[in-house]
């Protein structure tokens, strides 16, 4: 079966991604580019596997988590529809997905977002945890004054973040370490609350529970 690897080596895929993350930097957005959404890949395959899914759901979360961002080339709003779209046109051309396979994707890709998406699958599960716990200072874009972006402050503040799956108490949990003089707790969760809810929303699909771990703190 095709991996993400694989895709990462098709020119035409490389620069969808590329390309959309050049839009959203010139919008003003945090870094979308290709190491954000192979982190998101890799996370997203490491979630099943992890709790023993089969082969296919693994290396399909992996692809969705590759291309869960292609749709910005369109627009940004309503993204995720129009990246689960191009999705299916580019993968169908290729012949080695089954129809089930590119709908699973197509279902993956076009419900990562927080303010429509309802992740009720194993894979689109996955890439949503993957997604929305990919915070870091990493992902700024700004090497000046990051202080009046909140987004951009509370992104800069997080010098460590990982996802840790313990599947024998089925908890997922997302551990960061935040440089409170930069930005506070407070600020983290009166910006990503409502993707640390999606999150618990999609570790309950994978029947599991969702924590966050901060400096140390389980919350």
């Amino acid at each position: 079966m095709i991996s993400y690897k694989d895709l990462l080596k098709d020119r035409r895929i490389f620069y969808y991604i590329e390309r959309a993350d050049y839009f959203l930097k010139n919008m003003g957005y945090t870094y979308h580019g290709t190491k954000h959404v192979v982190w998101v890949a890799g996370h997203a395959r490491m979630i099943l596997e992890k709790l023993h899914y089969p082969k296919r759901d693994v290396e399909l979360a992996g692809i969705a988590g590759l291309l869960h961002d292609i749709g910005n080339i369109v627009c940004r709003h309503d993204h995720a529809q129009a990246g689960a779209l191009l999705a299916y046109q580019l993968l169908k051309e290729k012949n080695v997905l089954t129809e089930e396979d590119l709908t699973d994707l197509m279902y993956a890709i076009g419900n990562h977002e927080s303010d429509t998406g309802v992740p009720v699958t194993p894979i689109a599960a996955a890439v949503v945890i993957a997604d929305k716990s990919h915070v870091s200072r990493n992902r700024v874009r700004k090497d000046g004054n990051i202080k009046d972006d909140i987004h951009d402050r509370v992104n800069y503040s997080i010098y460590y973040s990982n996802i840790e799956v313990d599947s024998e108490n089925k908890l997922i949990k997302l551990v960061l370490k935040i440089d409170t003089s930069i930005s506070d707790i407070l600020e983290f969760f009166s910006i990503f609350k409502e993707r640390m809810e999606m999150c618990r929303r999609a570790s309950k699909v994978l029947g599991c529970k969702f924590r966050i771990r901060i400096n140390g703190k389980d919350l």
